[in-house]
Parts: C-alpha cells; sequence; structure tokens
C-alpha cells in the first residue's frame, strides 16, 4: 500500500475563503469556531492516546494533512520512520501557499466540514486559535504530558488564556539571524566571520559604516527594505502588553528609526518587500546583500531563493545590539471535525515529539525543532558546519538564541500591527517625518485599525475568564 500521496494545490476558489485581511480581523473564539456538534471528551481523548501508544499497528486510515512548502518536504523527509511503526495509517499532503492555506482553514473550521484531519498553522495566526472550540483540545490526548519537552515561549502560544486547554503542538522555531553576502563583504573589505560582522554591527552607526561600504545606488543595497531594522525590535510580535496596552517604545528605538531613515535618504535600500520576487533575485545576484528571518530562512535560501550560493552566505546575530528573538514557526492542530483522530494524533506525536521526526525534518528543510530532546538527540545538526555557509554554524547560533528567547503576549491584533511597521515607516519617510513623529504616526495608525481587535480581544479573555477591568 502506498502509504503517502501527495496534492499540490496550484489555485483555490477564493469565492469560499476569506481574504487574508478579514482572516487578520478574526479573532478568539469568534474566529475559529466550528458549527460542527461536541468536542473530544477526556474520555475519549484517554481511548485515542491509550490506542496510539498502546498497539500503533492497530491504528488505521487515511487522513489528511494540510499546510505550506517546504513543510511538506519535512513530512516527506521523516515519512518513512513513521509507516514503520504506524503500517496502516495513509497520509496524504495538501499543501498550497501560506496565505492560501490559513484562508481555507478558516473556512473550514467557520463551516464544520472541509478542514484537513491535520493542519499546519504559522505563528503569526496562532493567537487567533488558542480560545478555539473548532480544535481538539490536545490535553484530552495526553499532551500535558509532552510540555517539560518544549520550549517554553512556543508552548504558551498554544496554551488557551485560560490556561486550561492546548489547541496546538509547536514544530518549529525561528530564531532570528542577520544572513549577509559574505562574498560581497570580503569585496567591500569587511569581514565576514559571523563574530567579527556581529561585533562590527552591533551598533546602529556600525550598520550605516556597513550600508555605505556595500551599497552602490541603483545597483546594490544593504537590505530590501529600511524599514526592516525596525521591524526587528518587534519581530516576536509582543506588541501588547497583558493588559493589552500598545507598547511601542523600546531601548533605542528612535536611534534605530534614525538609522532606517539614514539606509533611505541615502539610497541604500531597495525599497521593496523581502518576500518579492524583486528581492529573491537580488539575494540570488548579490545585489541585495543581507536580509534578516527566523533560521528557517536557511532552508529557503537552500532550496529555493539561491539554490547555487553555497559559500556566499554567512549567519550572524541580529545588529543594532538587539536582544535575542524570534520570528514565527509553525504549529500543527487537529480540528474537531475530523473522523480519524487516533491517526492525526500519531502523526503528530511522531513528527513533533520524538526525536527521530524531528531531526528528519529539521536536516531536510532547516525547520529548527521546538521539542528540546531532538538538540541532544543529534548534536551534529545543530554544532557542525554547514557547508552552504561556508563552514560557518547558524544552527549553533540559532540553538544560542532560541534558549534565550522569552515567553511574550501575542494577541489577534499582533499581524494588523506588524503591517504598519512598514506602511507607516513608508509614509512617514517619504514626508520628511523625524524618527519621534514616524513612531507616534505608527502609534495612531495600529491604534485606529485595531480598534475593533482589541474588543474582540478582550471579549475573548473575558469568556475565558481571564480579563481583569
Amino acid at each position: 500500500m502506498k502509504k503517502i500521496t501527495v496534492k499540490k494545490l496550484i489555485a483555490m476558489t477564493l469565492s469560499v475563503a476569506l481574504s487574508a485581511s478579514m482572516l487578520a480581523g478574526c479573532g478568539g473564539s469568534q474566529s475559529a469556531e466550528s458549527t460542527a456538534s461536541g468536542t473530544t471528551s477526556k474520555e475519549e481523548g484517554a481511548a485515542i492516546a491509550e490506542a496510539v501508544e498502546a498497539d500503533p499497528s492497530s491504528v488505521s486510515g487515511h487522513i489528511e494533512v494540510g499546510g505550506w512548502p517546504s513543510g511538506d518536504d519535512g513530512f516527506e523527509a521523516a515519512m518513512a520512520g513513521f509507516n514503520e511503526i504506524y503500517p496502516n495509517i495513509e497520509v496524504e499532503l495538501v499543501f498550497t501557499d501560506t496565505t492560501a492555506h490559513h484562508q481555507a482553514l478558516q473556512t473550514a473550521l467557520t463551516a464544520g466540514s472541509g478542514a484537513p484531519d491535520v493542519a499546519m498553522v504559522e505563528g503569526a495566526y496562532i493567537s487567533q486559535y488558542r480560545d478555539s472550540s473548532a480544535l481538539c483540545d490536545l490535553n484530552t490526548l495526553g499532551a500535558a504530558d509532552l510540555k517539560n519537552d518544549f520550549v517554553e515561549f512556543k508552548w504558551d502560544q498554544a496554551t488557551s488564556s485560560d490556561g486550561r486547554k492546548l489547541v496546538a503542538i509547536p514544530w518549529d522555531l525561528g530564531p532570528t539571524l542577520y544572513y549577509y553576502r559574505t562574498d560581497v563583504f570580503a569585496e567591500c573589505g569587511l569581514p565576514t566571520d559571523p563574530d567579527e560582522v556581529a561585533e562590527l554591527m552591533s551598533t546602529w552607526e556600525g550598520v550605516l559604516q556597513v550600508a555605505e561600504a556595500v551599497s552602490i545606488p541603483g545597483e546594490r543595497w544593504l537590505l530590501p527594505s529600511a524599514a526592516y531594522p525596525y521591524q526587528w525590535m518587534f519581530i516576536n510580535r509582543d506588541y501588547y502588553d497583558e493588559k493589552l496596552n500598545l507598547n511601542l517604545e523600546r531601548e533605542g528605538d528612535l536611534e534605530c528609526l534614525q538609522a532606517c531613515l539614514d539606509i533611505r535618504n541615502n539610497g541604500w535600500d531597495m525599497n521593496v518587500d523581502m518576500w518579492s520576487a524583486e528581492a529573491y533575485a537580488a539575494y540570488s545576484a548579490g545585489t541585495c546583500v543581507s536580509v534578516a528571518a527566523g533560521s528557517w530562512f536557511s532552508g529557503f535560501l537552500k532550496t529555493d531563493i539561491d539554490p547555487d550560493g553555497a559559500g556566499h552566505w554567512g549567519a550572524a546575530s541580529l545588529p543594532g545590539g538587539l536582544p535575542s528573538t524570534n520570528w514565527g514557526g509553525s504549529f500543527l492542530v487537529i480540528p474537531e471535525q475530523s473522523q480519524n483522530k487516533e491517526a492525526a494524533w500519531a502523526f503528530i506525536k511522531y513528527m513533533l515529539a520524538t526525536t527521530e521526526g524531528q531531526n528528519a525534518m529539521f536536516k531536510a528543510v532547516d525547520y529548527f525543532p521546538a521539542y528540546t530532546p531532538a538538540w541532544d538527540a543529534a548534536p551534529e545538526l545543530y554544532t557542525k558546519g554547514d557547508d552552504y555557509f561556508g563552514g560557518q554554524a547558524p544552527n549553533a547560533l540559532a540553538a544560542q538564541i532560541a534558549a534565550e528567547v522569552p515567553v511574550v503576549n501575542n494577541t489577534i491584533m499582533d499581524t494588523t500591527a506588524e503591517g504598519y511597521l512598514y506602511s507607516s515607516f513608508n509614509a512617514g519617510a517619504e514626508a520628511g517625518e523625524t524618527p519621534e513623529q514616524i513612531r507616534e504616526r505608527l502609534g495612531k495608525d495600529i491604534t485606529a485599525a485595531c480598534a475593533e481587535l482589541k474588543e474582540q480581544q478582550i471579549q475573548t479573555l473575558k469568556d475565558a475568564g481571564a480579563w481583569e477591568e
């Protein structure tokens, strides 16, 4: 029996999917409320957990797993090990782009049918689902026993507001790294060793020094957009405190904004989105010299952006003296509407809560495991030099960063707030505003755009008994 089939969805019927803005505008229990009746009881969950553990060969059937690339490559890399333990489960991967996947998932959860048995959820969206009754409470399946094996801040993101439910198991982290073209740095007389690069760029003055050295206005640029260094300050999406006060004032934020303005005014950025075709082409050509992202970006470089770039890239800690932080990462959930929760839970447990599953996927796609036993089980994956990075070891740096990332307060407003980091900066820069004026503009823009979302978030917290006036 063929254990895995792959369905690549090239187009989605948008008439049955919510727009990205609508999805970002839905929160808490309202965003992911299923019309399906009932939820998995403790007794049902215990029976599922026992079946998965006691007799894996008895767990059978077909499940769909939905997500976005390169998650499918990760699952395929670990599928042989999964099939060995669970020979009677057939897995179909239904993968499309990130936005379309979340649109379709949202629509299916709202309708009460049509969702995959297991679904990936990107870190930007997890706060919209953490209080949802449309997703199985994985604690009923015994997930609570796994808590100490996962990085704390990721487990916290998947836990309901009242602390009672767990709607997702963390897959990976995004320890944030600064990626740079070592060949261009060397050409310009700059250091290429990651520690030396980090030291040189540890101040905003040093960042500007590098920007000037590598940039040829109109031909070569330091960054895709000058807004990104400011975005790095908020990259873990910690815009609001527990009282939902917007917190934009950060140590060194005005110095950072001034550096961003200097980069823009000197023509040292492309003024394009980092995910655009123009940026991708420039990374590969060496005309956009650097970008920062979660460590999963290593896999993007190797497979999608610059597969011929081995030896041309390095990875260091974030510039500007910014602290260790995280960008993104993904989770796996089981919708309550799934008709085969046994097989779904078996899939999640093997892929995310075994060292074999996690490390097979990590080796294939650079998704840094949130499951900490994986780090010790195959230390060579985390410490060995990487030929693509000229013998540097980005994973060792990522492990160090991952251990230092604090728990933060994520909300359903975060994705909307994140978008204004770019638009408000660009508008302020175009208007010739000062850093103080740009920060003030950003605060007004986020407050206005998130007013309704904030009320939804407060109501969700009230419903969970986790809000005090």
